[in-house]
């Protein structure tokens, strides 16, 4: 597996937009899978979870690592070509980033609700925060450097080469966007009525 692709086609950028491929390369970024497995991870039948891991396949965002005979079939094992996956120049300016960065929080609700139900709503570790602030240039660089150093260390973690033997499986998710300004004629959000 790679470190890094840069996606360059709108096929890889239509392949990730749907928030099921998003979670399946999620979880063939940690370890190689089946089709049957990834369904019953996901609670979908294998058909329909299929049909996701044939565009990502085509897509050439996943790939076949290995094939086991098992009970006269033979078994597809799927692992995601690279642990992170970056928009390229050109696909930036011809995806639909609002529409992705949608399908991309809503795999990060589904993820949380998946584990909230694991766990029974009793999370052995839970951090969250929501903090619209008006803050100096310098310390919004501050809070940039420090999202990039976390970003960092979770990519080394991604590196090692013991990492399924680790006692922790978590996810970090973090949105930083600039707000707009508050005045009497702001634009009202589309969809949300006062």
């Amino acid at each position: 597996m790679r470190d890094e692709i840069t996606l360059e086609t709108p096929e890889q950028i239509r392949a990730l937009a749907h928030p099921l491929r998003q979670r399946i390369i999620h979880a063939l970024t940690d370890a190689p899978y089946t089709n049957k497995q990834l369904a019953t991870r996901f609670n979908v039948s294998p058909p329909r979870l299929y049909f996701h891991v044939r565009e990502l396949l085509a897509a050439g965002l996943i790939e076949i690592v290995s094939e086991q005979p098992k009970g006269g079939v033979i078994e597809k094992y799927y692992r995601a070509v690279a642990r992170v996956m970056r928009l390229g120049t050109q696909t930036r300016q011809a995806a639909n980033e609002e529409d992705l960065l949608a399908k991309s929080l809503e795999v990060v609700r589904q993820e949380f609700m998946q584990a909230n139900a694991y766990f029974d709503n009793h999370f052995p570790q839970l951090s969250f925060a929501h903090e619209p602030v008006r803050i100096s240039t310098e310390r919004l660089e501050r809070i940039q450097g420090h999202l990039a150093a976390i970003h960092e260390e979770m990519y080394q973690a991604m590196q090692d080469p013991q990492r399924e033997t680790r006692e922790h499986f978590v996810a970090i998710s973090y949105l930083l966007h600039t707000l707009p300004t508050i005045t009497e004629d702001a634009v009202p959000l589309p969809g949300v009525k006062e």
